[in-house]
């Protein structure tokens, strides 16, 4: 992947071409990454064998740790900003599911 930020890539299959800026290419590398993670996730569930799903645990898990490669770098870039929620939000978060557990 290029690493110069604001630089572009040409892509496209019929040779015109569509540009992707580098924001584009790993948003689109994170929602696959997330997709991949529901599918592998999917099949350690039904996997009939305990050795099959071990090793579908540990793709996931290599998923998972790519996923937040994908994230971190993105976060760094500015291209993916988290707002903290503040102390009051989680209160009124905590109460209005509290009565939903029991």
């Amino acid at each position: 992947m290029n690493q110069q930020s604001g630089q572009t890539m040409q892509a496209g299959m019929s040779g015109q071409g569509a540009s992707l800026s580098d924001r584009e290419l790993l948003q689109l590398a994170l929602n696959e990454t997330k997709l991949t993670a529901a599918s592998v996730n999917t099949f350690a569930l039904e996997a009939s064998s305990d050795t099959l799903r071990r090793d579908y645990l540990t793709v996931l898990g290599d998923v998972h740790n790519q996923e937040k490669q994908i994230f971190d770098l993105m976060q760094q870039k500015g291209y993916y900003n988290v707002k903290n929620a503040n102390p009051q939000e989680i209160a009124q978060a905590k109460s209005k599911f509290s009565g939903q557990a029991q």
